[in-house]
């Protein structure tokens, strides 16, 4: 599945991660919870076409107490690709937020 080993974005201190294989997860505020490969294969879909034009740094230095946030895309090679901010966001990181909002729910179903 995109040789995706496992997905982590860190917001504002709160950890969202989906570890991907047979048996694919997602943990989030110390709950983990088993989802399909089909959900994640949707999931990682939807978030290249958000995250495809995305620079790997946005940093407002004008504005000192901003949110940070950090994703981090590893791979099964040992690879990782790695997007972060303080103060600044991409123009769709709206979109990139539901998305995670979406498998986070199916944790509290």
């Amino acid at each position: 599945m995109f040789d995706i080993k496992s997905i982590e974005y860190e917001n504002n201190g709160h950890v969202f991660i989906i570890n991907i294989s047979d048996s694919s997860e997602v943990l989030y505020k110390n709950i983990s919870v088993k989802i399909s490969n089909d959900l994640v294969f949707k999931y990682i879909e939807n978030l290249y076409s958000i995250i495809d034009d995305w620079e790997e740094e946005y940093i407002n230095l004008n504005i000192i107490d901003g949110g940070s946030w950090k994703l981090y895309i590893n791979y099964s090679n040992g690879n990782k690709k790695v997007y972060s901010g303080k103060a600044s966001y991409p123009s769709n990181f709206e979109a990139f937020e539901r998305l995670n909002q979406k498998l986070i729910e199916v944790i509290y179903e």
